[in-house]
Parts: structure tokens; sequence; C-alpha cells
């Protein structure tokens, strides 16, 4: 009897492991989906449209060029305009005269 212990022991210690493993190829395959696969089908899409766009980088997208761009439209801003999205999204209008 004390010797069906530790084989018990070790095939359970073996399905935890497994399922750790299991765990961790499907949390990086959501991962991989979620930040790599989605975002290049959605822009191939665009593409095929005739829309192309800044290239972005892995992790932050264009989430630099946004906040570059809206730190010089504040140093640049002027109240006597009536043109909110330009002032509040300045980036939409550099893209759009760039890529567009």
């Amino acid at each position: 009897m004390k010797e069906i212990q530790p084989n018990i022991m070790e095939e359970v210690a073996k399905v935890f492991m497994s399922l750790a493993l299991l765990g961790a190829f499907g949390l990086f395959f959501r991962l991989y989906n979620a930040l790599v696969v989605k975002p290049e089908k959605l822009r191939s899409i665009l593409r095929n449209q005739g829309i192309s766009g800044p290239p972005p980088s892995l992790l932050l997208g264009n989430i630099k060029e946004i906040k570059n761009s809206q730190s010089k439209a504040v140093k640049n801003s002027s109240i006597d305009t009536h043109n909110c999205v330009a002032a509040l999204f300045p980036f939409f209008e550099q893209w759009r005269n760039k890529y567009a």
C-alpha cells in the first residue's frame, strides 16, 4: 500500500503539469490571435479597400504617433476655430493627407 502512494502522486503531478502547459499554450495562442492576427486581418481588409495607413508597432500600434500629434496640436491650438475634430484628433487630418 505504501508503494502505491508515490505512483499516484507522480501521476497527479504529471496531470497538473500537462494542464498547466496546455493552459500556457492556450494563453499564448489567444494573445497571438488578439495582438497579431486580428489587427493584421483588419489592416488587410482596409488595404483591399484602398485605405492604407501608418505601419503600427507590435504592442502599442500608433499610440506614440497619436500622442505626439495631440501634444503638437495642444501647443498650436487656437480657440477661434469651430473645427473640433481637427483640435481633438489632429492625427486624422495628418493621416488623411498622407495616406488617403
